[in-house]
């Protein structure tokens, strides 16, 4: 098989990025995409320049059923990533989710009983494990060039009160603003960094516990700024934040930061030695902006066409998510609460 033919679920900015990366990649035959507003599948179209052999569909199961599908990309609200991934998995199809995999753990629970129960390849979206500067920090944590990690750090800390633009209320799902309601700065942020750290460590999460407020942006329904703390599986602690009402650009390398007994990471530089002995390299001109889909979709593409496993498939995406949702949980009922692990 030379090429895959691919469907795309949920038009909105990762979807359109998906859709569009597809049917420029000759692995790829983009053959649908998919969304309740028709008007989106239209734009998405016509912004692509997509030719007739891309169909445009407003119910799932229609393009499960009538596009042949070997890889569906599911690009969903955060809430509602399980009812596709699991669908698309039972129709045979290999399932790209987009981060977070699942913002429950009934979700999560869901999704990877599809995954343990199917052949197929799965992956979510961790997107930043493919940006040139968290590579060369995983290859500085993997070779043991910083020692035993013992402590990091990283942020999602970003203004983000636009999503509450009345024009975001969506009468497909509910007449809601999904965005208010359902998103958790922790989840739908901090997945992406917890991601990160748990990748540099070589661990996951056992037990976490945090702080929250809702002082900057109180339309959303969970507090729109949370702290935790994370106890790994390894003996590291790691801290997160999430705020989504902030003043001002977002932090440089997302305050970023790994410290192991050999080395420390931190403001794009890499410092080895002892104490305040050390060597300093800069690595800040890695870092790429934006977000790197060519790289991430080729992965997973070579993946199914060579059979090898993915960079993060269901278990290491539930692992990502599950801490950052028990974390919210834990900030909103102020108990420190462990944390399952999900294998297959």
């Amino acid at each position: 098989m030379d090429t895959l033919r691919v469907g795309v679920v949920g038009i909105g900015h990762n979807g359109t990025a998906h859709a569009h990366t597809h049917y420029l990649n000759p692995k790829s035959n983009l053959v649908g995409i998919c969304d309740f507003d028709q008007a989106k599948l239209e734009a998405c179209k016509a912004s692509g320049d997509f030719d007739d052999r891309v169909g445009l569909y407003t119910s799932l199961d229609e393009m499960l059923e009538q596009a042949d599908l070997d890889v569906l990309s599911v690009n969903t609200p955060d809430h509602l990533h399980a009812e596709p991934f699991v669908k698309g998995l039972q129709a045979g199809c290999h399932v790209l989710v987009e981060k977070p995999m699942g913002n429950t753990r009934e979700d999560l629970e869901r999704m990877t009983d599809a995954a343990r129960q199917s052949d197929r390849k799965t992956m979510v979206g961790q997107i930043l494990r493919f940006n040139p500067y968290n590579v060369e920090v995983h290859r500085l944590c993997s070779s043991g060039a910083l020692g035993d990690i013992f402590y990091l750090a990283a942020d999602y800390i970003h203004g983000l009160k636009v999503q509450a633009d009345p024009s975001r209320i969506n009468p497909h799902i509910g007449n809601i603003n999904w965005y208010l309601e359902h998103e958790k700065v922790l989840v739908g942020g901090c997945s992406h960094q917890f991601d990160l750290l748990r990748w540099y460590s070589g661990s996951y999460a056992v037990e976490v516990t945090g702080f929250g407020n809702s002082i900057a942006f109180p339309a959303m329904q969970h507090p729109d700024c949370m702290c935790a703390v994370v106890k790994l599986a390894g003996g590291a602690t790691c801290k997160l934040t999430g705020a989504y009402g902030i003043v001002g650009p977002r932090p440089d390398f997302n305050n970023l930061e790994v410290y192991g007994t050999r080395g420390t990471v931190r403001q794009g530089k890499v410092m080895l030695g002892e104490g305040h002995d050390v060597t300093v390299e800069d690595i800040s001109d890695k870092e790429i902006a934006g977000h790197p889909y060519e790289p991430e979709i080729e992965h997973f593409l070579d993946c199914i066409l060579e059979d090898k496993p993915t960079l993060v498939d269901a278990f290491e995406g539930a692992n990502s998510a599950v801490a950052m949702i028990v974390a919210t949980e834990a900030i909103e009922t102020g108990q420190a609460l462990a944390v399952p692990h999900f294998e297959r």
